[in-house]
């Protein structure tokens, strides 16, 4: 429970922090859920899933590859949720990412959108960042 509510909290922040403009201070008042459904309607997906979009068309590598650990964990910890515009931004940087490492990871978060379930050990115990997330899970594989 303790790190659905983490990841949640991070979610929020990160998908906050990259719209600009918003009070970040202020996300130290965020009530914790308690349980996964109260979680899903306190976040609000459309606008996570545009904020990432916005990271996965960064010119900076770094900032795409952190944003596809970050989705990877969305889409693990809320399989059921549509994040299909995120999915179809994976497979066009699957195949013309600017970098090797963009390619390769968007590959492996194509395989965890394909079948989340598959993963969820995979987040068991992890913090809310979705840094080397997919290196475990490429490693498992």
């Amino acid at each position: 429970m303790k790190t659905t509510g983490a990841l949640i909290i991070g979610l929020v922040f990160a998908a906050t922090a990259t719209a600009g403009g918003q009070d970040i201070a202020g996300m130290s008042t965020v009530k914790m859920p308690h349980s996964r459904s109260e979680a899903r309607r306190l976040l609000n997906f459309p606008r996570v899933e545009a904020n990432y979009l916005i990271n996965l068309n960064s010119e900076i590598p770094g900032v795409v590859e952190s944003a596809l650990g970050h989705v990877t964990l969305m889409r693990i910890a809320y399989p059921k949720q549509d994040l299909r515009k995120l999915g179809e931004k994976l497979y066009d940087l699957a195949s013309r990412g600017a970098t090797r490492e963009i390619r390769y990871k968007a590959f492996v978060a194509m395989q965890v959108f394909a079948n989340p379930a598959a993963y969820e050990l995979s987040i068991v115990g992890r913090q809310s960042s979705g840094d080397g997330l997919l290196e475990e899970i490429a490693a498992r594989q």
